[in-house]
């Protein structure tokens, strides 16, 4: 005799949560809303609402709270993200196992740091991209602050990072050496008059700008500082332009020492040039999954390392 779909299949099977609610669940985590979660996805909100309750059924508790406009994480939601996330990285390395060319590519949410983005990222990510066609990268450029907060929040796999992680969730592996570099401009009236000029740095909660201070406080004190910005090409052009003295890393004023329109004003001393050292860091979150993907441009990364120069690694 016949019997209705629901009676012949076991309550663990009928508790069991899809991956597309998955999906849902997870982009709303990150996104905030229904609404913006719809749009990501693009689906239309009530099917993104729909998932959401099925699962909220499924499992039998509440994911979310409203906040707002938007939906605040439960309790419960931030238990189960890391184990969503994991599952629907895994699903799309089964697509790829499988060979499935029409749905197999990877999605990486990479961050780095407002001086590895822009000065180290673009040769690195071109070459990891020729080797991985299959595999897309969203590249979020932040302070190492803000980046900090986004691996723990697991809304990055993982963030290329500079100077001092004060996140102890993190697991870190080192990189690259980089040096930073105190500047004027050409024709500075006083280039040696540290103590007594005003600074230009970047913003609060940047790698170079803490390397800096705890490097010079010896030397300084506390530093006149008389602007701040958050883009490394918006402070170069400034000091370029005035009578600020300026620090960045090495790497992003190298154009501009070799043309000879900025010059550089770090004093010679050893002990202070160690000071002025900081690592760049790969950070990831242990709760997070690493992707094949994710392994993929870590051990790329290293590589990329390997095969260059050790005088581009400091320079």
């Amino acid at each position: 005799m016949p019997v209705s779909g629901n009676a012949a299949t076991p309550p663990a099977l009928r508790s069991r949560a899809t991956l597309r609610q998955l999906e849902a669940f997870c982009t709303v985590a990150f996104a905030g809303s229904v609404s913006a979660a719809a749009q990501r996805l693009s689906r239309t909100q009530s099917a993104v609402s729909l998932a959401l309750q099925e699962l909220e059924s499924a499992l039998g508790t509440k994911l979310f709270e409203r906040a707002g406009r938007g939906l605040r994480q439960t309790d419960a939601a931030r238990r189960l993200l890391p184990a969503a996330m994991e599952l629907l990285d895994r699903a799309a390395e089964l697509s790829t196992l499988a060979g499935d060319a029409s749905g197999s590519a990877q999605h990486l949410a990479v961050g780095a740091s407002r001086t590895i983005g822009p000065f180290v990222m673009p040769e690195l990510l071109a070459d990891f991209g020729g080797a991985h066609p299959l595999v897309s990268i969203e590249l979020v450029i932040e302070n190492t602050e803000a980046l900090s907060a986004r691996l723990r929040d697991l809304s990055l796999d993982a963030a290329f990072i500079e100077g001092d992680v004060l996140e102890p969730g993190l697991s870190l592996q080192p990189w690259l050496k980089d040096e930073v570099c105190l500047f004027a401009r050409a024709g500075h009236p006083a280039p040696r008059a540290l103590a007594q000029g005003r600074w230009a740095l970047r913003e609060r909660g940047s790698g170079t700008r803490e390397t800096f201070l705890r490097a010079m406080r010896p030397v300084l004190g506390t530093p006149l500082i008389g602007l701040e910005a958050n883009d490394s090409l918006a402070l170069k052009r400034l000091v370029m332009n005035g009578d600020w003295f300026g620090c960045l890393s090495r790497r992003a004023v190298a154009g501009e020492l070799a043309y000879g329109s900025l010059i550089d004003i770090t004093p010679r001393s050893p002990k202070l040039r160690r000071a002025l050292t900081r690592s760049f860091w790969i950070a990831t979150h242990p709760q997070r999954y690493r992707s094949a993907a994710v392994q993929a441009l870590i051990a790329h990364a290293a590589k990329h390392l390997a095969r260059r120069p050790a005088s581009a690694q400091s320079s």
